[in-house]
């Protein structure tokens, strides 16, 4: 059965993992055209393809009809590739002006007000687009900054942290309040009513 690429949200890298798993080598990179192509008549609907795709980019129809669904979808799309590189809750690290380091922690909580530190590592970022801008989220708090800093393997149980990726909410030079867990963006009522 067919495979789809949601050419709006693919970042066209020529290391994607649809290449790397497809047993027939129906996913290939298009040098001249920059993009990804899939050649569906060497398809065989292993769907390994799909899996790979952190973003979801790569839709695996079992029927025609179902193509025809996913087709329609990328259609209505709103999304484009520019929206890959905006810096989200849990996501990857875009803008490296908000980054603190672990070792300055405890300095930046004690001098902060009105401000939201994001810990995180690398095992815990999750989908660009699926997190929630950290804009949006500032915009839909009383906070006025917004931190990230990867900790790595330590223990942050001091701060009430007891999964990561984290919220502290620092206000008056100390933590006054916990969110713990990943938050996609159909979630974010649940994270902003969290912030007031």
């Amino acid at each position: 059965m067919p495979v789809i690429i949601n050419h709006k949200i693919c970042d066209q890298a020529n290391a994607c993992g649809g290449i790397g798993v497809c047993p027939v080598g129906a996913f290939a990179y298009n040098d001249k055209k920059k993009k990804i192509e899939i050649d569906n008549n060497k398809c065989i609907s292993c769907g390994a393809c799909e899996k790979t795709c952190p973003i979801g980019a790569i839709g695996f129809a079992k029927t025609w009809e179902e193509y025809e669904e996913l087709k329609r979808a990328i259609d209505e799309d709103p999304r484009c590739s520019e929206d890959l590189f905006v810096d989200r809750f849990g996501g990857d690290i875009i803008n490296e002006d908000v980054l603190i380091d672990f070792e300055d922690l405890d300095k930046v909580v004690s001098q902060s007000d009105k401000v939201l530190i994001e810990l995180f590592n690398d095992d815990s970022i999750m989908c660009l687009l699926k997190s929630i801008p950290y804009h949006a989220i500032l915009a839909n708090s009383n906070y006025t900054k917004y931190f990230r800093c990867n900790v790595g393997n330590a223990d942050v149980s001091k701060y009430g942290v007891n999964e990561l990726p984290s919220l502290l909410l620092c206000n008056g030079g100390k933590v006054t309040k916990v969110v713990n867990g990943y938050f996609e963006e159909k979630d974010s009522k649940k994270l902003f009513a969290q912030l007031k």
